[in-house]
């Protein structure tokens, strides 16, 4: 349980800013939907009131088309669920790349001011920033060789 909970921990650097940028791309996301929808929503009650107008059926067609939506919204529901998770999911592990390496500047900073030359950087393969990184193992090895 504990590892697992390292895992976790380790990839939410900054739960905050991480899970916020997730959040800002549902959120433009739900207001794009809620325009989509609205422009269906309309044309779908025109196409209802035409083909109640063209048939006698009013409660049949009524009820085909209310039993056809509920099973849409639930379907749509089922998706927003999921969309929400990935996005959540996706925002965390590309954030993690960006913040991840932050810290490990920091600690290496903090090598070079107790005077330990001997520190690199090393970060993970796919991680950003890594011509700074490069550019610190660099300044660590010119202060090496002072």
């Amino acid at each position: 349980m504990s590892a697992q909970k390292r895992k976790l921990s380790n990839f939410l650097l900054q739960p905050l800013l991480q899970v916020r940028l997730g959040l800002y791309s549902i959120i433009m996301s739900v207001v794009f939907g809620l325009g989509v929808f609205t422009i269906i929503y309309i044309n779908f009650y025109k196409f209802y009131d035409l083909v109640l107008e063209l048939t006698d059926l009013r409660e049949e067609v009524t009820e085909i088309l209310n039993s056809y939506i509920h099973g849409v919204v639930l379907w749509l529901v089922l998706a927003l669920v999921v969309y929400f998770l990935i996005t959540v999911a996706i925002s965390i592990f590309f954030t993690h790349r960006l913040i991840g390496p932050t810290y490990a500047f920091r600690r290496h900073i903090r090598d070079l001011s107790k005077g330990n030359y001997k520190s690199r950087v090393v970060l993970r393969k796919g991680d950003a920033f890594q011509e700074v990184a490069d550019d610190l193992n660099d300044l660590a090895v010119a202060l090496e060789k002072r």
